[in-house]
């Protein structure tokens, strides 16, 4: 006899996705760049404040104007560019962007370099890119090809539009629901897996399944037929038989599932 986990078929996975966001945000809820390794000289410097961002998002780099001639203003103010780390003069036009204050010059794509004051850009990351870096970057959708431009579902190591993560048999969308995993990777809702993998109980008739208060229900396999814990019993006398082969475990005769006393009771009153 064996006794197995039937909550999902030997070498399957239940599997919990999460909706990663790429909505677009103002420019004030962006968050500050991460240092990015190596280094380059507009690079933050290691150890510069960070904190999580969006995986997109979308935002006006603003120019800051440098002051009147006449105005009583120190050479030297209290910011510093949020790439290179130097002071940024008071005299020289700035950009305003994540948050931060950057030199003018400083503020650029991230991969090719062009510049990005007074323009729009994407956060990608804590990275500011262009229009034409940012599409570059976007994933295609595993289910239809299309670029994701919006919300991403990520299961499976794959990229999903939320309309395309679906089950197999239903097409119905899964969202951030569980789900499973078939057999050459297609995804299935549970109740569909459920209705394709789960063994039959030889007895009731029903799937076995996890119960509805979702603790793990089990299957036990014996002379070739899978049971319910509570309907592996004796054919002769009902008793509830242990999945494991001790003496209160299953003794069967003849293809019969029996208690050890009713099996020797039948051998003893068997002809010979």
């Amino acid at each position: 006899m064996l006794f197995i986990f039937c909550n999902v078929p030997e070498g399957q996975h239940i599997v919990i996705i999460s909706v990663v966001s790429r909505a677009p945000a103002a420019p004030d809820d962006l968050p500050p760049p991460p240092p990015p390794p190596p280094r380059d000289p507009c690079d933050p410097e290691p150890g510069a404040p960070a904190a999580p961002a969006q995986e997109s998002a979308v935002g006006q780099a603003l120019l800051r104007s440098a002051p009147s001639a006449g105005g009583d203003v120190k050479e030297l103010s209290a910011d510093v560019c949020g790439f290179c780390r130097k002071t940024v003069p008071l005299s020289e036009p700035a950009i305003e962007a994540l948050n931060r204050t950057y030199h003018a010059a400083c503020f650029q794509c991230r991969q090719c370099h062009a510049p990005l004051a007074a323009k729009i850009y994407y956060n990608k990351s804590g990275t500011p890119l262009c229009d034409d870096c940012y599409q570059a970057s976007l994933e295609p959708c595993w289910a239809c090809g299309d670029v994701i431009k919006d919300h991403v579902i990520r299961a499976l190591e794959r990229a999903y539009h939320p309309p395309c993560f679906v089950c197999t048999t239903c097409r119905q969308p899964i969202g951030e629901q569980r789900f499973a995993q078939g057999e050459v990777g297609e995804v299935y809702c549970l109740q569909d897996y459920y209705r394709k993998y789960a063994p039959q109980c030889h007895v009731c008739g029903e799937l076995i399944i996890p119960r509805e208060d979702g603790t793990d229900s089990y299957t036990v396999e014996c002379l070739g037929h899978s049971y319910h814990e509570d309907c592996y019993r004796c054919e002769v006398c009902s008793v509830l038989l242990s999945p494991e082969p001790n003496e209160s475990g299953c003794h069967p005769l003849d293809g019969q599932i029996l208690c050890k006393p009713c099996h020797v009771s039948l051998m003893q009153s068997a002809p010979h």
